[in-house]
């Protein structure tokens, strides 16, 4: 789930400073702590994001960061983005003449709602992809310490409804017991996708898949939902075998995790940006089809793999279990896009469907997600941040828990 929104305040409590990285210049802006966390002046930070500061005749301040705006005034905790209005954990407050705004809006509400900006909280650094830092040492700039203050009223928490985040104790849980069984794509010799395009530093399927997945695995078991990995360390699983050990377990569910890759042949291929879920079933377009092929590729490491049998009844058998799972896969595969949907940066591609080698042994209902476009430098940099895996599994957590809550409800109603 989405972790509120003070405890990621406590967290960045205590750096000096916060170093924004881009174009391949380094620039140090100066954190002033106010009590009630830390605060950045919006005037030094705005133009490092390629947005800008201005003052309305009406008190309010238009911050500019990354593609969004953020209306905001001085002692209010809130900040209005378009028709939405944001809650923050303190209020903005004018010093000296120079407005400061919550570290919060630049390292969580920036990169969730802008574009190119990703926040690595262990770090203490800002990605900027794309633009050109400043010249000038930010961090020689002389940046008064407002003396502590109290915020004028709460703000609401994180996990309340206007906030967009689930708390823990609203997020859903299972009442009965349900396997579910979750797949890391790809891992030891078959790296998967490789990426991002035109960066020397790469990221590899197999490790973000296998992250998230661990993670996945973790917001499964707190909702009450018995969880078996198909793989847990870096090694290579035959595709076949995934399916089946689903199987072995009498899993309810299966879950398999990927990372899209851009077709190189894309006018733009390193522009390439978005999640997507898929179901087992013929592939019906050119991109499904090059998805479909572009993971079942992963067959070739495979030095054991298992030949088709050749039996018709054993065909027309399987072929049936299948087609009895379609409807609740495509079910289990909208949960799970709409609640990626809340959370992440990328575009919606969709509910898709292919012939996945993968999905196509397990014998229950079964959904691969695509998490994003690891060909893509922002979206890698997203995907291979530690906060930023935590959102996605939380997210296909909660679409996993909200599919077999409704399931659940629908056999006892006896609705189809």
């Amino acid at each position: 789930m989405i972790a509120p929104l003070l405890l990621l305040l406590q967290t960045l409590a205590g750096p000096p400073g916060l170093i924004v990285k881009g174009a391949g210049r380094d620039v140090a802006v100066p954190l002033v702590e106010t009590g009630d966390g830390p605060a950045v002046r919006a005037d030094v930070i705005a133009p490092l994001l390629g947005g800008r500061l201005r003052t309305l005749a009406n008190g309010h301040y238009l911050v500019g960061f990354a593609g969004v705006e953020f209306d905001l005034t001085p002692q209010v905790p809130f900040a209005r983005m378009g028709t939405d209005v944001l809650p923050l954990t303190t209020a903005p407050f004018v010093e000296d003449g120079r407005l400061y705004i919550p570290l919060q809006i630049v390292a969580e509400m920036v990169p969730r709602y802008g574009t190119g900006v990703i926040f690595d909280r262990e770090r203490g650094e800002l990605r900027v992809f794309g633009g050109t830092p400043p010249d000038g040492d930010v961090a020689a700039q002389s940046v008064p310490t407002p003396a502590p203050r109290a915020a004028p009223r709460a703000a609401p928490a994180a996990g309340s409804a206007s906030s967009g985040a689930l708390s823990t104790a609203r997020r859903p849980v299972v009442r009965g017991r349900r396997m579910v069984v979750v797949d890391a794509g790809h891992g030891g010799p078959d790296n998967g996708m490789t990426g991002p395009i035109g960066s020397p530093r790469k990221i590899y399927e197999k490790d973000v898949t296998l992250a998230v997945a661990r993670m996945v695995a973790d917001e499964l078991r707190a909702r009450g939902v018995d969880v078996a990995m198909t793989r847990t360390t870096d090694t290579l699983i035959a595709l076949a075998e995934r399916g089946r050990f689903a199987n072995q377990k009498q899993a309810d569910l299966f879950l398999s995790i990927h990372v899209n890759a851009a077709n190189l042949r894309w006018a733009d291929p390193a522009g390439a940006r978005g999640f997507e879920t898929y179901f087992l079933a013929e592939a019906k377009t050119e991109d499904e089809s090059r998805v479909e092929r572009m993971e079942n590729e992963a067959v070739r490491f495979e030095t054991h793999a298992s030949a088709p049998k050749g039996d018709p009844l054993s065909f027309i058998i399987n072929d049936m279990a299948q087609n009895e799972h379609l409807r609740e896969s495509n079910d289990l595969a909208s949960t799970i896009q709409g609640s990626l949907r809340r959370m992440h940066p990328g575009p919606d591609r969709g509910i898709k469907q292919a012939n996945f080698a993968v999905l196509r042994t397990s014998f229950m209902p079964a959904v691969l997600v695509e998490i994003g476009f690891g060909t893509n430098p922002s979206e890698a940099a997203f995907l291979s941040d530690s906060w930023r895996q935590r959102e996605l599994a939380g997210a296909i957590a909660d679409g996993t828990v909200r599919y077999l809550a409704h399931y659940e409800r629908r056999v006892a109603g006896g609705g189809q």
